[in-house]
C-alpha cells in the first residue's frame, strides 16, 4: 500500500528552535507531522550504528515495528528509521492534509542527506533554522549536562576533545564545532533544491517574534497562517541537573528513558522539577566567546554571503 510522503522537511539546526517549531507545526489542522519526530531515514549513508555512542544507543533504542503496529498517538522524539517499508507507514494517516512534514536535525548535518531527500521528494520544501553559532554549542552543551551525555564542566577542554576524537559522525561525536558550520550545510540544499523551495529561519528573528516567524512558515507550506497557535510551551528549556553524578549515571544506564516510555504526561512536569533546576545556570566566559567566535569566523561570512544578510554580529 502506498502511502503520502513528507512534502516538507525541517532539517535543523541543533539547539535552534527545532523542537518548538515541530510543536508549531504539529498544532495545525492542515498539517501532519510524522509521529517519530526524528526518523533520521534520509541520513543512513551518514549513519554508522557500530560507533553510536552508549547515550545515543538509548535514545534511539525503540519498538519501531510495534510502534506502527499500534495508534501511533503518543509520539516518539527520536528513531533511526533505516528501512524504506517502515518510513512509509510512518505516513499511513497523512492522506487529505495540505502538507506532510518530519523534521530530523541530522539531515542538515550529514553530507548525503540533501541528495537523499530529493531522489524520493523532488518537489519537496525545506526548512531550517539557524542560530548564531556561538550560542548554539553553549546552549547544545549545557543540554548535554542536563541529559546526562557529559560530566565536565570545563566547556573548552570538552569542545576540544570532541572535536579531536577519532571517530566522527551523529550520534558517534556529539559534533560541537560541525554543527555549527553551516555555509557548506546550506549549500547542500541549494546544490539540489530550488532556492525558493528553501527556507532559512534565523532565530534571531523567531526570538523576537515568534508568532510572525511561524505565520510566515505556514504561508510558504500554503496552509491557513491565521489559525490560533499555543505560544505558550517552551520545550527544551535551559536546565541543570541537581544531583550530576546521579542524573549521569541514570542517563548513561538507559533507566531515564525506559521509565520516560511509560511514564504519564502528567507526571513528566514534577519529575523535571525534581531532577533539575534552572538557577545559577552556568554562563559562558569572555574568553570562551572569544575562542568560539573565532573558530566560526570565517563560516559565518560565507554563511552571510549566501543569505545575502549581514551576520557580522554574530562574531563581533
Amino acid at each position: 500500500m502506498e502511502y503520502p510522503l513528507p512534502d516538507f522537511f525541517v532539517v535543523g539546526a541543533v539547539k535552534a528552535g527545532t523542537t518548538a517549531l515541530h510543536l508549531f507545526l504539529d498544532q495545525h489542522p492542515e498539517i501532519y507531522m510524522s509521529p517519530v519526530k526524528e526518523t533520521n531515514f534520509f541520513s543512513q549513508a551518514d549513519m554508522h550504528p557500530e560507533h553510536f555512542n552508549r547515550d545515543y544507543r538509548h535514545d534511539v533504542n525503540v519498538n519501531l515495528e510495534r510502534f506502527l503496529e499500534g495508534p501511533m498517538t503518543r509520539k516518539i522524539h527520536i528513531a533511526n528509521v533505516s528501512d524504506w517499508s517502515q518510513y512509509q507507514r510512518l505516513f499511513r494517516d497523512a492522506k487529505g492534509y495540505k502538507a506532510v512534514g518530519e523534521a530530523s536535525n541530522s539531515y542538515l548535518l550529514c553530507p548525503s542527506s540533501a541528495a537523499a531527500i530529493a531522489r524520493h521528494c523532488p518537489e519537496a520544501r525545506i526548512l531550517m533554522m539557524l542560530r548564531n553559532p556561538v550560542e548554539r554549542v553553549w546552549s547544545q552543551y549545557l543540554m548535554n549536562l542536563r541529559l546526562g551525555k557529559i560530566l565536565s564542566e570545563d566547556f573548552i577542554p570538552e569542545f576540544e576533545a570532541d572535536s579531536a576524537k577519532a571517530q566522527q559522525g551523529w550520534g558517534v561525536s556529539h559534533n560541537y564545532k560541525a554543527l555549527g558550520l553551516y555555509a557548506e550545510q546550506l549549500q547542500r540544499f541549494y546544490d539540489h533544491f530550488a532556492r525558493e523551495k528553501v527556507r532559512v529561519l534565523l532565530y534571531d528573528d523567531y526570538r523576537v517574534n515568534p508568532e510572525a516567524t511561524i505565520r510566515d512558515i505556514f504561508r510558504f507550506l500554503g496552509v491557513n497562517p491565521d489559525v490560533p497557535l499555543d505560544l505558550d510551551q517552551r520545550p527544551n528549556e535551559a536546565a541543570v541537573p541537581r544531583f550530576k553524578q546521579l542524573n549521569y549515571l541514570l542517563f548513561q544506564s538507559g533507566l531515564v528513558n525506559r521509565v520516560k516510555q511509560w511514564v504519564p504526561e502528567s507526571w513528566k512536569g514534577a519529575a523535571k522539577q525534581a531532577m533539575f533546576s534552572n538557577e545559577d545556570m552556568p554562563v559562558m566566559a569572555a574568553a570562551e566567546k572569544a575562542y568560539l567566535r573565532d573558530v566560526y569566523r570565517e563560516d559565518v561570512a560565507r554563511l552571510g554571503q549566501l543569505l545575502q544578510r549581514d551576520l557580522s554580529h554574530w562574531v563581533a
